[in-house]
């Protein structure tokens, strides 16, 4: 297959203009995907929990375990699932912030839910570590951006929307024809001159307006008709 333009030069404007007017439609697809990928949500495969009433120190590389209030009052904390402590930076007053991984949750939980974290007595390491997950405090960090995803979606239908574009436009056989036999045809049209358009322009223009007073002016009429023999109420 020849890569270039198919009879250059023949049916110039009505190509170009087909080709501007495609081009716009891929655009606004594109434009469209990039507001559409806005919901995708990228994986996390790590969190950060931001802790309080701090308890001991967290070790990075232990397992963790994580819970959730109760439903019913009296009974103890649920067990949202595990994790493991990837690092964890002491703050002031008892509070820090701890990355976790591997996260293993169970069926329906979230650690959006969650609301403390416990490693039970680890050898060697002296006292277990507890602390309660501030109120929103449960956050995941994402694995990329979502702008990449955007930009990947979007550059993909620009490209083979170019691509179709210029095929159709500039290289294959039966559309080329049609557009260059479209061209001639065009040329053959006898246009209105611009005094005829300017005449027929005021014409459109003073009719429609002599319409929309007489269908004002009937129904006025019938509105007054109507309301003096009772029908309506003003």
């Amino acid at each position: 297959m020849n890569i270039g333009i198919r009879k250059p030069g023949q049916g110039y404007w009505v190509r170009v203009l087909t080709a501007i007017f495609a081009g716009a439609l891929v655009l606004s697809a594109a434009l469209w995907a990039w507001t559409q990928a806005t919901a995708y949500r990228p994986p996390t495969p790590t969190w950060t929990l931001e802790l309080a009433a701090v308890e001991g120190e967290l070790v990075s590389g232990v397992q963790i375990d994580v819970y959730e209030p109760p439903s019913d009052v009296g009974q103890g904390p649920v067990l949202v699932g595990t994790a493991t402590a990837d690092s964890f930076t002491a703050g002031d007053a008892r509070t820090g912030r701890a990355v976790v991984s591997n996260i293993r949750l169970q069926d329906g939980k979230s650690l959006v839910t969650a609301s403390r974290i416990v490693v039970e007595d680890i050898v060697g390491q002296g006292a277990p570590f507890a602390a309660e997950i501030q109120q929103s405090g449960a956050f995941g960090n994402q694995a990329f951006d979502v702008i990449y995803v955007q930009a990947s979606v979007a550059g993909v239908i620009l490209l083979i929307g170019a691509v179709l574009v210029y095929y159709f436009v500039g290289m294959n056989r039966r559309s080329v024809d049609f557009l260059i036999a479209t061209d001639g045809e065009m040329k053959k049209v006898n246009w209105s001159t611009r005094k005829e358009v300017q005449g027929s322009t005021i014409v459109v223009v003073i009719a429609s307006f002599l319409l929309a007073f007489a269908i004002f002016v009937v129904d006025y009429g019938f509105g007054a008709f109507f309301k003096l023999i009772g029908v309506l109420q003003g």
